[in-house]
């Protein structure tokens, strides 16, 4: 198993308007930075009295932005006051230099102060405010752990139980189950059935060789409707009778379906339930989603980091649409992406999609590989420490 550690800052320090000016509070801090080769964000406040991104702060040579110095290690940040445009920018910079923990020196504002406070919970980065000089008898042992990007650079550390989670995508029975509203239209599902089937096989895989397992829950309704949200609109001419947002939908069309025929995995439901065999155990995680990804506005991505994975192993269905819209997020949140290409599917009818979607993962996004592989992997870590054992014991 080989994983690439790229040097990056662990910390990063943001010198606030008033520390900034101050040289004799900044200097040390600075000094401090250099050497521990942590990034260092000078922050300035620009004047957005309608919000960062309207009027003289709307992002450009004079608004909000981001400007990288000459040392790869600095920027600076023009923000508004509050930190809005701070908070909605620093994530990728601070998460592509193995930033953990975020080290602010200066007096805040109280809305700034709560802005960044609440940043750093959501996104999982350790905060701590100072306003004095910085002491290297008493601060050293706080910041003396330089933090390291982490680069998988092999398969065998992308399935490993030590970075992976599994991801299963809307494994319920209105998608997978002959009296689903997929298997009630009457197309055939035998490319489903059998993803279904080997699902199982991963699933009890995964638990043996100790993954941290996420079903993830389509759930769809009224409640949830919006011009992004799963909700059948009827078309005709297409190998499906129907597209499935009011964006993919000519809505000037005076054809329509009822409600209770367009709807699926309504809360409650038993289309809504895990199929049979594949249902979330006591320790393992259930992500609600109501868009076809599973990372759109649920907690999915902060879960993930929280427990340490940096890499998903996804099957489920269906290849073209939920799974894939998930495994694009994935990749773009900077997780490594595995598919299990057996272990996906759709409608047999759409089997091109299916194919076509697996060849543009591999391409751009993961690694497409099949369960036999993965689970081969798995067995193979599971056996070292067993070898290991016994041939301590011989000697």
């Amino acid at each position: 198993m080989t994983t690439i550690f790229a040097p990056a800052a662990g910390t990063a320090l943001f010198l606030l308007g008033g520390a900034r000016q101050d040289s004799a509070l900044s200097s040390g801090w600075r000094d401090a930075a250099r050497t521990r080769g942590w990034l260092v964000v000078d922050l300035h406040d620009i004047a957005a009295g309608d919000g960062p991104w309207r009027g003289t702060a709307t992002p450009g040579a004079a608004g909000c932005r981001v400007v990288p110095g000459s040392d790869p290690r600095h920027f600076d940040i023009y923000s508004d006051a509050a930190g809005i445009f701070l908070i909605s920018s620093i994530d990728l910079l601070l998460r592509t230099s193995g930033v953990r923990r975020l080290v602010l020196v200066g007096p805040p504002g109280g809305d700034f102060r709560r802005n960044l406070d609440a940043f750093a919970a959501v996104h999982g980065y350790a905060i701590a405010w100072h306003a004095r000089a910085f002491d290297a008898a008493s601060d050293d042992a706080d910041y003396d752990d330089a933090g390291k990007a982490l680069v998988l650079s092999d398969f065998a550390a992308r399935v490993s139980p030590q970075h992976a989670a599994l991801v299963l995508i809307d494994v319920q029975n209105d998608f997978c189950a002959d009296d689903g509203a997929t298997g009630r239209g009457g197309a055939p599902m035998t490319m489903i059935k059998a993803a279904v089937a080997r699902i199982r096989a991963l699933l009890d895989g995964a638990r043996k060789a100790g993954l941290f397992v996420v079903h993830v829950k389509a759930e769809y309704g009224e409640m949830y409707r919006s011009v992004g949200s799963p909700y059948r609109y009827p078309v005709s001419g297409g190998r499906e009778p129907a597209v499935w947002t009011a964006s993919a939908a000519d809505l000037s069309r005076t054809e329509h379906f009822s409600n209770a025929s367009v709807e699926v995995c309504l809360p409650g439901s038993w289309g809504g339930e895990f199929v049979d065999g594949i249902v979330p155990q006591a320790d393992e995680a259930v992500i609600t989603k109501h868009r076809f990804g599973a990372f759109a506005d649920t907690g999915l991505d902060r879960l993930l980091r929280a427990r340490g994975i940096s890499s998903l192993i996804v099957a489920g269905v269906t290849t073209n649409c939920c799974v894939e819209t998930t495994a694009r997020e994935a990749v773009m949140r900077d997780f490594h992406l595995v598919v299990a290409e057996d272990c996906v599917a759709v409608k047999d009818h759409l089997a091109d999609l299916h194919r076509a979607t697996l060849e543009s993962l591999g391409l751009y996004f993961g690694l497409v590989r099949p369960s036999e592989a993965i689970l081969a992997q798995w067995d193979t870590l599971a056996a070292a420490p067993q070898r290991a054992a016994g041939g301590t014991a011989g000697r």
